[in-house]
C-alpha cells in the first residue's frame, strides 16, 4: 500500500539521484552501518549503488569526486576543493599577519626588545613566513591537481587508443612536467591547437621565471649553495626571501591560470565553482570556506 511518504521518497530519489527506484538508497544502510555512520565512497562506485547524483546535487563537483554520507548529509569531496581552501586560507592569514607585523613598524628598538612585544613580534614572522611557504606550495598542488583531474576525466569518459603515444602519456602522468601538461592537456582534451596557454607568455611565463623558483627552494630545501646550477641564482635564498607581493602574485597567477583553462573547456561561468571569489584587497571571501 502506498502512501505519502512513499510518493515523497521516490520524487527525492528521482530529483537527486535519477531514479524512483527506493531500495537502491536502501542498499547504504549496511555499508553505513559497519562504517560508524561515516561512509566514503568515490562518485562510480556510489552511482552504481544508488543512482548518479544530479548536476545540482553535485554542485560542480567533478567526477573523480569522492562522496561523504555522515551525520551532517551528504557531501563532496575532491583535491581541487581542498587545495583550493588550503591556498585561500593560507594567503589570508599571510595578509593578516603581514599588516600585524606593519603595525609594529617605527617602533622603537628599546620597545620592540621587551619580552612580551619581542615575543609576539617573533611570533608574527614566524606565522608569516609559514603561511606564505604554503600558500605558493598550494597554489602548485592545486594547479596540478586540477590539470590531473581534466585529464583523467577526460580518459574516463573517452576512447583514447586512437590518440598517439605521446598523447597518451601527457594524459596518463607520463614524465611530462607540470607546465608542459598544464599546456597540452586542455588541446588534447578539446581538440582545438593552440590552447589557452602557452610558456613564453603570461600567466605561465611569469609562473615558471618568477614563481617556480620559490616553489623548488621550499620543496628541495637544502643546505648547499648551487647558483650555477640553477641559472645564476641561489636556489637557497628563496626559502628565505618570500615576501607576501610574492605570495600574492603566486595566487593571482594561480587562479589565473586555472579561470583560463575553465573557460577554454567550455565551464559554466568564469571560474569553477570551487575556487573561492577574491575581494578587492585579493583576500579570500571567508564565507566560502
Amino acid at each position: 500500500m502506498r502512501d505519502g511518504r512513499t510518493d515523497e521518497l521516490e520524487r527525492f530519489c528521482e530529483t537527486n539521484f535519477g531514479t524512483r527506484d527506493v531500495g537502491k538508497l536502501a542498499r547504504l544502510y549496511e555499508p553505513l552501518f559497519q562504517h560508524a555512520a561515516c561512509l566514503r565512497l568515490p562518485l562510480k562506485e556510489f552511482a552504481a549503488l544508488s543512482g548518479q547524483p544530479q548536476d545540482g546535487m553535485l554542485r560542480g563537483a567533478p567526477r573523480h569526486s569522492t562522496i561523504v554520507i555522515s551525520s551532517w548529509g551528504l557531501q563532496t569531496e575532491y583535491p581541487e576543493m581542498h587545495l583550493a581552501r588550503d591556498m585561500a586560507v593560507a594567503f589570508n592569514l599571510a595578509h593578516s599577519l603581514d599588516g600585524e607585523i606593519r603595525q609594529h613598524e617605527g617602533m622603537s628598538w628599546t620597545r620592540a626588545k621587551q619580552g612580551e612585544v619581542r615575543k609576539q613580534i617573533a611570533d608574527f614572522l614566524t606565522r608569516a613566513a609559514l603561511h606564505k611557504r604554503m600558500c605558493v606550495l598550494s597554489c602548485f598542488n592545486l594547479i596540478e591537481a586540477y590539470i590531473n583531474g581534466v585529464a583523467w576525466d577526460f580518459t574516463e569518459s573517452h576512447d583514447i587508443s586512437g590518440l598517439s603515444k605521446n598523447k597518451q602519456d601527457v594524459l596518463k602522468s607520463g614524465p611530462s612536467s607540470l607546465l608542459d601538461k598544464v599546456v597540452r592537456v586542455p588541446e588534447i582534451v578539446t581538440g582545438q591547437s593552440p590552447g589557452p596557454l602557452t610558456l613564453d607568455k603570461d600567466p605561465l611565463k611569469s609562473l615558471k621565471d618568477i614563481i617556480k623558483p620559490f616553489r623548488d627552494s621550499i620543496v628541495h630545501a637544502s643546505p648547499f649553495s648551487a647558483p650555477e646550477r640553477f641559472g645564476g641564482y641561489d636556489k637557497l635564498s628563496r626559502v628565505y626571501e618570500l615576501t607576501l607581493e610574492t605570495t600574492r602574485s603566486a595566487v593571482d597567477l594561480t587562479v589565473d591560470v586555472i579561470r583560463r583553462i575553465y573557460r577554454f573547456l567550455g565551464g559554466d561561468g568564469d571560474r569553477p565553482p570551487w575556487l573561492p571569489p577574491r575581494d578587492t584587497d585579493g583576500r579570500f571571501e571567508e564565507k566560502w570556506f
